[in-house]
């Protein structure tokens, strides 16, 4: 045995990693002797295993005390033991999704109410290794591909949830009361909807005060005094240069050509690719990196454009930024300006006040979601990005009682029974009358749905010929998409309607053949009669494409034979592809073994 002060100075190298390897070390030591036991418990051992592993939590993306951690708060062995404890219940619950289709909204139902808390874990088993696509054995989880696909899926349901609780918050006409987000927190929770390719409430605050904190050192070299209380204090000035300073940085004006750019609505793009943006965006920065300097901006609903209300000390009178239109002149007077532009929209100034004042986060959310709507009419549907659209339908409920432009809206989202039972069974009792009823029955309906079609088995039987199977890619026929099958009729299921639309009766067995159900290239959803696939080779290549264009692909498949390694390569079945079509795999190893079946 050796000193316990040794024993703590070996520990000491034992290096932190995100994957937790330094810390199972640690663990291990835990489980061994007294001595080891004591050295491997002490709490600052832990501090950099914690540290690099747990980047997130619901206490820091909310700004709110959280029990669990906070008993715990000076003790980075119990902060670690308290995480891994959620931890592995994520993962427990995560393997439940993967493994049946039974159950797996219940599961994530608790996941997703675990919130941030348990987002690293989720993360890091996204990052884990799959399967090299050509069959050949590597060191990944069972199923990698597909439970990464819903540890995905579960993050980005627990990102959508965050947003809506925060929303739910707001009251008193959207301004901030201490416990409400702030219009700037507000908006950043828009790129909550598009999960791990947005960004993190946290993640975006750090890149505004980043932002915030140049700003403030642009200016100090600028000579630009910030003290209220010194006599060379510029209000108009200060404002001025923060505009100047964005330009600088790459924020202004976006090109008329771009402005319907669905991009420009949410802070994680504006704030990186999409810098030239639309003014409620660039107004949303200003008034973040104004904030920090002490300047009480907020925004203002304007007509046509948002601009920024900025208060003067007493004596003076408050102003306007017009933060879009910064290249010209930014300040806008209330007196000279105001009525000004008014009357060139055709708005008689009787009533100023009305469009000068400043407002919360409400009526923005409001206006952005409009904004986004706004831009969905330039698109062609299929274009329209389903984070942006369930953005937009969620302020919506909260926020209106237009009860037809939600349920038209509701008709164009993807009603998945993730959805419904994580973060929109979240907004249900924060809606009131026509709104909570609606969409307690939307979601009502696709859960029962679900359950029936989650017990569902399509076994083959001698009467019924189906002659392809599930995993198998082909072409098809007449338009010469790349697709691949997912599941299967024995004949058409589609109503008389869609028949008649396609065409059915024309072809040569029309509806009375298998069809098949099918995830094309191109991203879409298709019902493909037996008559028109042609099947073809699996390659690596073309597996890898396939997994980029169509990222649902691992919900059905976890791995892939590919040609030629196969005899014409074939995707390798999920466990609830298997339970649904039992005898498809198979079926599709008699057609390697043998070339026909």
């Amino acid at each position: 045995m050796l000193p316990l002060d040794l024993y703590i100075a070996i520990l000491e190298q034992v290096p932190a990693h995100r994957t937790e390897s330094g810390a199972v070390t640690l663990i291990n030591c835990l489980r061994t002797s007294t001595q080891l036991r004591a050295a491997a418990s002490l709490g600052s051992l832990w501090k950099s295993h914690y540290k690099i592993r747990y980047l997130r939590s619901s206490e820091s993306e909310a700004r709110q005390p959280h029990s669990g951690e906070s008993q715990a708060q000076h003790n980075w062995y119990l902060l670690y033991a308290e995480r891994r404890r959620k931890d592995r219940v994520a993962l427990e619950l995560l393997d439940q999704m993967v493994a049946q289709r039974q159950g797996r909204y219940s599961a994530a139902k608790k996941l997703a109410a675990m919130s941030f808390d348990i987002w690293d874990a989720l993360d890091i088993e996204c990052m884990r290794p799959v399967p090299i696509l050509d069959g050949s054995t590597v060191s990944a989880a069972p199923y990698a591909l597909t439970r990464r696909f819903w540890a995905d899926a579960v993050l980005s349901a627990i990102s959508k949830r965050f947003a809506i609780i925060q929303w739910g918050l707001l009251g008193n006409g959207g301004l901030s009361d201490g416990h409400s987000p702030s219009f700037v927190d507000a908006f950043l929770l828009l790129s909550c909807f598009f999960g791990r390719d947005g960004k993190t409430p946290l993640e975006l605050r750090t890149q505004l005060l980043d932002l915030g904190n140049a700003c403030r050192q642009w200016l100090e070299k600028q000579r630009c005094n910030l003290d209220p209380a010194m006599p060379e204090y510029d209000l108009p000035e200060i404002c001025t240069k923060i505009c100047q300073f964005m330009h600088e940085q790459g924020f202004g004006a976006v090109q008329a050509s771009q402005f319907h750019d669905i991009e420009n609505h949410f802070p994680h793009l504006y704030l990186t690719t999409n810098k030239q943006s639309i003014p409620i965006s660039l107004v949303h920065i200003f008034v973040s990196i104004a904030r920090h300097l002490g300047v009480s901006a907020s925004p203002v609903e304007f007509p046509g454009r948002v601009l920024a209300h900025v208060p003067s000390p007493p004596g003076f009178d408050d102003f306007l930024v017009d933060v879009y239109g910064a290249d010209t002149q930014p300040i806008v007077s209330l007196r000279d300006d105001i009525p000004i532009r008014l009357m060139r929209l055709g708005i008689p100034p009787n009533n100023l006040l009305q469009y000068v004042s400043p407002c919360g986060a409400s009526p923005m959310l409001l206006r952005a979601a409009r904004n986004i709507l706004s831009s969905f009419r330039m698109l062609p549907m299929a274009q329209i990005a389903q984070s942006a659209l369930y953005a937009a339908v969620c302020i919506h409920l909260l926020l209106t009682n237009e009860i037809p432009l939600v349920a038209h809206m509701l008709s164009h989202v993807d009603l998945d029974p993730l959805h419904c039972s994580t973060f929109l069974a979240d907004l249900q009792p924060l809606l009131r009358g026509g709104g909570q009823q609606l969409l307690e029955t939307s979601c009502r309906n696709s859960l029962e749905l679900e359950e029936q079609e989650a017990v569902r088995v399509h076994p083959r039987t001698t009467q019924i010929q189906i002659t392809h199977y599930v995993g198998m890619v082909f072409k098809h026929r007449s338009h010469n998409y790349v697709g691949c099958i997912v599941g299967w009729d024995s004949k058409c299921r589609a109503s008389e309607q869609w028949q008649l639309q396609m065409n059915v009766q024309r072809l040569a067995r029309g509806p009375n053949q298998p069809f098949y159900h099918v995830l094309s290239l191109d991203g879409g959803e298709r019902y493909v009669a037996e008559d028109n696939v042609a099947p073809t080779e699996l390659t690596g290549g073309l597996a890898q494409q396939c997994l980029q264009a169509v990222p649902i692909l691992p919900r059905y498949f976890s791995d892939a034979f590919t040609h030629p390694e196969s005899c014409r390569g074939r995707w390798r079945l999920s466990p609830e592809s298997k339970f649904a079509y039992p005898d498809d795999e198979h079926f599709a190893q008699l057609y390697d073994e043998y070339g026909v079946v």
